[in-house]
């Protein structure tokens, strides 16, 4: 049932063609965290999207693990300054 939760590190790199060390060097950086599922190495499923996303950029703007890790913060900062935009909107619509 656990294994549901998580998906097994050698599974996503065979299907993404990655090394599993990538994998490791994302963990090391604080952007994957990494548990032993059934004594293989896995990750949660709900950290598949950003991993992909990672995984993307990686590949396209061939960043590696600390440029990933600029980026995931930007982001990450993106989506809570959209947050915070959207409460403000919201109480700006009571006044109007």
């Amino acid at each position: 049932m656990a294994a549901r939760k998580y998906i097994y590190i050698r599974d996503f790199c065979q299907g993404h063609s990655l090394e599993e060390a990538f994998l490791r060097e994302l963990q090391e950086n604080e952007l994957l965290s990494i548990e032993e599922v059934d004594s293989q190495p896995a990750f949660p499923r709900r950290e598949l999207q950003q991993l992909e996303r990672l995984v993307r950029l990686h590949r396209d703007l061939d960043l590696g693990p600390q440029g990933l890790q600029v980026v995931q913060q930007l982001l990450d900062r993106l989506d809570q300054m959209e947050q915070e935009l959207w409460q403000l909107r919201r109480r700006l619509r009571r006044w109007e």
